[in-house]
């Protein structure tokens, strides 16, 4: 069973042509959010798509949403902008944050305006530095360091993946690997070469889009895979403002026919700093084991493909670091499945690293027809411990992301 969220809302309808010194104060549209499975949300990004004739690339001009029963208003973050090349029409994505009671339903005005008339000011702890493919973002939770190091040949590719992630939270506690980049997958193999590369083996992307703001930081790259040309590479970081955890949406679409004996995604790999790995079972079951005693019960039963989240932790310093599972989709431009061979969730050991990746085609010879695609995006979460249930932090996260608050939006 595939995980699929759909959490991105396209708004298909335009405003009159007008200027933008007519715009301020103009209501676009009514948003309506319903919480959907009892769950009270104390902070929740809301995230949705729409065409619209106001230019928001011009100056002074300020988007917010307008609770319709308090009178509060919430300042929007506008990105992902594109021209329609058509009498004044863009598309863009809005984004803003929101806190709703379990099955609360909320309408909120959207509305331009000036900067000077929100009176709401949000505080944002999320910050950017560097440029490119060379950035360190970071919030209250922690810092992922994207940019490149001399120390290890994976890690000097401006490839833009995570290469080390510091968890704050009083930790301080930094996630390295000594031979390559803690993020780098997807990756891939052909029979006939020696080695597999990854993502991390990019060199400067011919997509590279960075756009930030109080919300939000976004990263888009797309290219070819390195020394794979019949694969197309997609993958997308959001970093969001005030929350544990960033997300990850990659894509690998064959653009012709290739035979592969290895593709996985969903992969982190990290020194030996973790004594246990948990995980759920799609059918609800929890497990908790140290790493060195996972493999008689993963060979009994291995982790499926879809397992809705995963993690390890260290247990006697109290941190940990996994994955909430948001999407997980193989099938190709048909809607049918493209090949796998054995899929399953691998935890692994090489040398002194501790991973886990989600394996598509496993040690075999496959045909990959043109047209396959696979796709994921997950949520990286950093958290402490609990003290009576080790894992109810990411119990607590993996069921709010993965029961997003709905979204309906509808002119004015």
């Amino acid at each position: 069973m595939k995980l699929l969220r759909s959490y991105l809302t396209t708004i298909a309808f335009c405003l009159p042509s007008i200027h933008l010194s007519h715009a301020q104060n103009l209501e676009m549209a009514r948003v309506t959010l319903t919480e959907p499975v009892a769950l009270a949300r104390t902070l929740e990004y809301v995230e949705f798509a729409l065409q619209t004739k106001v230019d928001f690339s011009k100056a002074n001009t300020t988007l917010i949403v307008v609770d319709g029963a308090s009178g509060e208003s919430i300042p929007c973050q506008v990105f992902n902008r594109k021209d329609l090349g058509k009498d004044g029409l863009s598309s863009c994505s809005i984004i803003f944050p929101v806190s709703m009671r379990a099955h609360e339903t909320k309408t909120l005005r959207l509305k331009v305006t000036q900067p000077e008339d929100v009176h709401r000011q949000d505080t944002s702890d999320l910050s950017i530095t560097g440029a490119g493919s060379e950035l360190r973002v970071a919030n209250k939770y922690f810092v992922a360091d994207l940019t490149r190091s001399d120390e290890a040949e994976p890690k000097s590719h401006a490839s833009g993946q995570i290469r080390e992630l510091l968890i704050k939270m009083g930790f301080n506690q930094l996630l390295t690997n000594a031979e390559d980049r803690i993020h780098w997958a997807p990756n891939f193999k052909r029979p006939e070469l020696e080695f597999y590369t990854t993502i991390a083996h990019w060199n400067n992307p011919a997509l590279n889009l960075v756009e930030h703001g109080p919300h939000l930081v976004r990263t888009v790259r797309q290219d070819l895979a390195p020394d794979h040309p019949e694969i197309l590479l997609t993958a997308v970081y959001k970093f969001y403002a005030n929350v544990p955890y960033f997300e990850f949406y990659s894509k690998m679409e064959m653009v012709a026919d290739v035979r592969l004996e290895l593709l996985r995604n969903d992969e982190m790999t990290t020194d030996s700093m973790f004594s246990h790995v948990a995980f759920q079972r799609p059918t609800g079951e929890i497990v908790e084991v140290k790493l060195e005693e996972r493999h008689a019960l993963l060979q009994r039963q291995p982790i499926e493909p879809d397992a809705p989240w995963l993690c390890f932790y260290n247990i006697d310093k109290g941190f940990a670091f996994g994955t909430i599972r948001l999407r997980y989709d193989d099938t190709n431009q048909f809607g049918e499945p493209s090949p796998t061979h054995q899929p399953h969730t691998q935890i692994g050991q090489w040398l002194d690293r501790r991973y886990w990746n989600r394996r598509l085609i496993h040690d075999h010879r496959t045909f990959v027809p043109k047209g396959s695609r696979y796709v994921e995006q997950n949520a990286y979460l950093v958290f402490k411990i609990g003290a009576r249930d080790r894992l109810q932090e990411i119990k607590n996260w993996a069921r709010q992301l993965q029961n997003p608050i709905k979204v309906s939006v509808a002119p004015f």
